[in-house]
């Protein structure tokens, strides 16, 4: 199926709303909520079916103009179902207007047995727009005992503003090819996440040193600066809910951080 989202957020009345929103099965979305006051608006991305079929090319695009601020994210797990024959696309764009402010942190994606999953993602980033990205990959069904049995996994991510590239990377996952397991890929771990922060100038030092006072036994992780405006960190864990709450730890300190709230230390903080 060829699904197509695209949706555009504006500011009214000091109020984010979806302007226009487009969908085409199988993607489709509910109208923004707002948990958090009028301000900030929620939204959940859907796919009406069981999850990502052979064949399937997802095209998902998001336009947060300035000075809006949005909290993306999925219900449940991105599930790829086997594709012994072809493979299934889904490529992502997300443009971040001048001040605008957008936190994107989807469940994991979990390719069963046999698929073969390409995802793409283009970020476009203007002056003062603040970023939360995260990407979060699982290792299949392990209910079933499938762990790293999907034919091909490749990600794409390129984050650019108006100065040039911020970020450009790819990495492919093929099991059959290279065991997953051993030392220079999971290192004896199942999940994978990596988490974008562009913020201002004067929150990205305290953020780096505050990330690097973490200490989590259950997680093997690291941060670091990028050239301009954010910082990557990458963590591998044994399990959703470590890397997930880590995930959701990190967004409250960055939200507290970008804002200039006083914050308490990193990991005392509670996200629930």
């Amino acid at each position: 199926m060829h699904g197509i989202l695209n949706i555009t957020f504006e500011q009214k009345r000091n109020r984010t709303v979806a302007r226009e929103i487009r969908q085409q099965a199988p993607l489709r979305v509910i109208r923004p909520f707002y948990p958090e006051g009028e301000g900030t608006a929620h939204l959940y991305l859907l796919n009406a079916t069981a999850g990502i079929l052979e064949g399937d090319q997802l095209e998902i695009s998001l336009r947060l103009e300035k000075g809006t601020h949005a909290v993306v994210t999925t219900p449940a797990a991105t599930r790829v179902h086997p594709t012994p024959s072809g493979e299934a696309r889904q490529r992502t764009t997300l443009s971040v207007g001048p001040g605008a402010t957008l936190e994107y942190l989807a469940e994991p994606v979990l390719p069963y047995a046999g698929a073969a999953f390409h995802q793409e993602t283009d970020i476009f980033l203007e002056e003062q727009a603040i970023l939360f990205y995260a990407d979060l990959l699982g290792p299949g069904r392990l209910a079933r005992g499938e762990s790293f049995a999907y034919r091909l996994y490749e990600n794409q991510l390129r984050i650019v503003d108006p100065e040039g590239v911020l970020v450009q990377e790819r990495f492919r996952l093929a099991p059959s090819e290279r065991p997953l397991e051993e030392i220079g890929v999971m290192e004896g771990f199942s999940h994978l996440g990596t988490l974008y922060l562009f913020c201002p100038e004067s929150a990205r030092m305290r953020l780096l040193t505050a990330f690097r006072s973490v200490e989590r036994a259950d997680l093997f992780w690291g941060a670091t600066l990028l050239s301009r405006r954010g910082l990557a960190v990458r963590a591998l864990a044994h399990d959703t809910p470590a890397l997930h709450g880590f995930f959701l730890t990190s967004g409250t300190f960055f939200e507290r951080r970008c804002w200039g709230d006083p914050s308490p230390p990193f990991e005392n903080i509670d996200h629930s």
